[in-house]
């Protein structure tokens, strides 16, 4: 079934945007679009990561269907851990593959390369700020570094470009970078000018294109972090051996979070290895829950073939990762995400066209994305 773009859209996915962030800074032109259209504090879907989260929003389905539960997998053939950054991973079509079967023309812009990769197919237009080409660079300027919040604003004057100059687009999908909810919480000086930033960026775009519908979304939340487990390690030195021990968060720009994450995939080496490592894991200080595979991908609406045999679930303060030792104390500064307590978003829908959402209709930020379509037989 294709789909028809219910009317000419920006969708802004605000990588880490914690519901917290939104409560905690003054965002008039944010506010007024919550007052004035649908606004809810909602949920991410579990994991708690980009890739899961990002790809069910531009596909408008869950994982179970397109396919994508983690950053990172454990590569049964390689017998290491692979960073997922293909689109022949996916395995139902993205939004934008569906609405171009009606004539739908589409933009990309996101900071990591790896999203134009797995989403980029049947867009009009796509930038990368990790590799933008040299087309991009003439017109826009060189893009700041990765690890900056002026790389989220390179990304957003683009927009603003395109949605001036380039009127046949009917949807622009702007990805942004999480650096800035890792470096500071909702409170610090830089988060305040960084959320400020954006707010009178969508100030901007409301004056440029009032008639256009503007949603917004996030792919996760983000907390304070106390603890790492290398979950190998810890079962190695407690007499059980596991085949593999993956951290779903874990992608290229380590400096984020070095590749820790409030999820694990376990795989095990043989079935019957499930009891005891389950055991041995739940011993461990802050793990609340270990699944078997079928119960998590039921329960989290997951590919059951997509996840390790085990999932394990810690509480708000633990992440589980690649470690010298079986455990690692984290500073106090460090933030990440991945568990059931980084889920808490805002989900936020403006200038809607025709029968506005019912409240009890928007709960994840998949059901933002999947509100902008009418289906077409």
């Amino acid at each position: 079934m294709n789909l028809t773009l219910k009317n000419k859209t920006i969708a802004f996915m605000i990588d880490g945007f914690d519901i917290r962030y939104f409560e905690e800074t003054s965002l008039p032109v944010m506010q007024t679009m919550a007052r004035d259209g649908f606004f809810k504090c909602g949920s991410a879907l579990f994991p708690s990561l980009t890739n899961a989260n990002n790809i069910s929003i531009a596909c408008g389905c869950w994982p179970e269907e397109h396919g994508v539960t983690t950053n990172c997998y454990y590569d049964e053939k390689a017998g290491r851990a692979v960073f997922l950054e293909h689109a022949d991973f996916l395995t139902a079509p993205t939004l934008f593959q569906r609405g171009a079967a009606t004539g739908m023309r589409s933009a990309l812009l996101t900071c990591k390369a790896k999203t134009t990769r797995i989403l980029g197919n049947h867009v009009s237009f796509a930038v990368a700020a990790e590799a933008p080409d040299d087309v991009i660079c003439r017109q826009y300027g060189p893009p700041p570094p990765m690890y900056s919040t002026e790389i989220n604003y390179w990304l957003l004057d683009i927009a603003l470009d395109l949605v001036q100059t380039k009127t046949e687009i009917d949807l622009i999908y702007v990805h942004t970078t999480d650096y800035p909810m890792h470096m500071w919480p909702p409170d610090a000086d830089e988060s305040q000018l960084h959320m400020k930033t954006i707010d009178d960026y969508l100030g901007k775009f409301l004056q440029a294109v009032p008639g256009h519908t503007i949603a917004l979304t996030a792919d996760h939340g983000m907390n304070y972090k106390k603890r790492c487990w290398d979950l190998a390690k810890a079962c190695a030195n407690r007499g059980v051996s596991l085949k593999f021990a993956v951290s779903p968060v874990a992608d290229r720009l380590l400096k984020h979070h070095r590749g820790f994450g409030g999820v694990s995939f376990v795989h095990l080496n043989h079935p019957d290895d499930g009891p005891s490592a389950a055991a041995t894991i739940r011993s461990l200080a802050g793990v609340e829950a270990v699944l078997d595979r079928k119960t998590a991908a039921h329960r989290f609406s997951l590919m059951e073939s997509r996840i390790g045999d085990l999932v394990v679930l810690p509480d708000r303060d633990t992440v589980f990762g690649d470690l010298p030792g079986e455990s690692e104390e984290l500073p106090a500064d460090y933030r990440s995400h991945g568990s059931l307590h980084d889920m808490r978003i805002p989900l936020l829908l403006h200038n809607c066209t025709g029968e506005p959402p019912r409240y009890q209709d928007i709960n994840y930020n998949v059901d933002v994305t999947r509100f902008l379509f009418s289906n077409e037989s």
